[in-house]
């Protein structure tokens, strides 16, 4: 587990970048700064321009408690190269600093409150995504959404606990149960409608009413409360789905133009393209970088019905797996050949719940011939031919919204869930049903417990006394300098 009295370091800007970017923090940050940095670092001040190592660079400073660890935290901006950048490390951690592990400084921000734990996965979540969409729900939660809207809901919850065990703890005084209607030989429906205002009291519910004043419907509160934790789930963006970049597979028979049109997708030559079968054996990748996304796509061996030798059994198997686990699948289909059996084999090896299906090297042939593809098939075959770019921008797009689709549903106002966020929502909600079924069938000391640990399952969300396997195990994902 981290120690928070340490002072650590770590590179935080990506490797490819000119400008290196070196984070410390800790109750030594500035010493060590001191150390290797001219001019002197003093005051309050939190922009210096100096030298480090005889090379111009920029400190910022952020005194603690008003940075983003909680500690004294400083910024070390220099254009320099790799082995400048080592030896700068060297030279800090002989100062006294450590090596900071994945998501050290995110944690120590969690564990000096200045952030909450769904804020911390949140700053994973914000690195790791994968279109717009993503982003947009992970800057959600970063910003607290989660927080705000559970603390909402375990208001509610609390609000209907507290009048259900009132009825409990003082039982012996002129305190009518506060749900005695839903226990009533009445219809609870009859007064879901009443409280919606769809339906009047009778003069003897208005006497029962008035007794319990206006709180007397615990379980449609408690129905409206499930119905907005549903309403979070199916709004929300899976933040598994960006830790790794969305796969496309490129799928077909030898010879239908998928090494064409790889290198056409990535605009460079990845992949070998030849007029003779079987030339692609192995899964060959690259990323697209495309509207609102970017993905990874491959190419991979031609799909074929019949193996002819051990290479072939071992390049299809390669190919399927690899396909399988594809997010989007692009199903080519040469439309110059004149006998499509194979083809029409092939198809049944993709999901076609994935499939994206497209008639290749149509600037060779006629739109009859996409007619034909199109009921043979029972697809709409999207025309495109690599040499020429013919719909290239088309099936970019398709490719584009089918990611979006599959990874955040289109909701462009999502909160970004983690399982473990996802797996507290639906305790509480299951929690909740429970404790409904316990109040109509009139067992309310049941009832009340289910309501206590439904709010204990919410609290999880963003509790600061986790277990140090759950910390480790969240932050383990980050990177380092994060």
């Amino acid at each position: 587990m981290y120690n928070p009295s340490d002072t650590i370091v770590a590179i935080s800007s990506p490797t490819n970048d000119h400008r290196v970017i070196v984070r410390i923090s800790g109750i030594k940050a500035v010493e060590i700064i001191n150390h290797i940095f001219t001019p002197h670092i003093s005051g309050e001040s939190q922009i210096f321009s100096g030298k480090i190592l005889n090379l111009d660079c920029i400190v910022y400073l952020f005194r603690h408690p008003h940075s983003y660890t909680g500690d004294d935290l400083a910024e070390i901006h220099i254009w320099a190269n790799q082995a400048v950048t080592e030896v700068l490390m060297e030279k800090l951690l002989a100062l006294g600093a450590r090596p900071a592990q994945a998501g050290e400084f995110t944690a120590r921000a969690y564990l000096n409150g200045k952030i909450d734990l769904a804020q911390a996965e949140a700053v994973n979540e914000v690195i790791t995504s994968s279109n717009t969409f993503q982003l947009a729900a992970a800057e959600n939660l970063l910003a607290g959404h989660l927080g705000r809207t559970k603390e909402k809901i375990s208001s509610s919850i609390l609000d209907c606990l507290s009048r259900l065990e009132a009825g409990l703890d003082f039982s012996t005084e002129d305190i009518e149960h506060t749900n005695k209607i839903c226990h009533s030989e009445r219809s609870p429906e009859k007064f879901l409608r009443i409280s919606r205002g769809e339906e009047s009291l009778s003069s003897s519910d208005q006497t029962l009413r008035s007794a319990q004043g206006d709180s007397f419907d615990i379980t449609y509160e408690l129905e409206q409360v499930i119905t907005q934790l549903k309403d979070l789930l199916a709004g929300s963006v899976r933040c598994e789905s960006t830790i790794d970049l969305p796969a496309v597979g490129i799928a077909g028979a030898p010879n239908a133009g998928k090494s064409t049109l790889l290198n056409k997708l990535l605009g460079r030559q990845r992949s070998i393209v030849s007029h003779q079968r079987k030339t692609t054996r192995d899964v060959l990748t690259g990323e697209l970088v495309l509207n609102n996304c970017r993905c990874v796509v491959f190419d991979c061996a031609g799909l074929i019905t019949k193996p002819e030798n051990i290479l072939d059994e071992l390049a299809q198997t390669a190919a399927i797996e690899a396909l399988r686990n594809a997010m989007v699948v692009i199903f080519c289909v040469d439309i110059t050949k004149s006998d499509l059996d194979e083809d029409l084999e092939i198809r049944q090896l993709v999901n076609p719940g994935k499939l994206i299906p497209v008639a290749t090297k149509t600037d060779l042939s006629s739109e009859k011939h996409i007619s034909k593809l199109n009921s043979l098939f029972g697809f709409d075959f999207l025309p495109i031919s690599a040499q020429t770019g013919i719909g290239i921008d088309n099936l970019k797009s398709q490719i584009a919204e089918n990611i979006i689709t599959l990874t955040s549903g289109q909701n462009k106002e999502g909160i970004a869930l983690t399982s473990r966020h996802r797996q507290a929502i639906t305790a509480a909600t299951a929690d909740m049903e429970t404790a409904i079924d316990e109040l109509k069938a009139g067992n309310d000391e049941v009832a009340a417990m289910m309501l206590r640990t439904a709010h204990n399952q919410l609290s999880n969300i963003e509790q600061h006394n986790v277990d140090e396997q759950i910390l480790d195990r969240i932050f383990s994902r980050f990177c380092i300098g994060k």
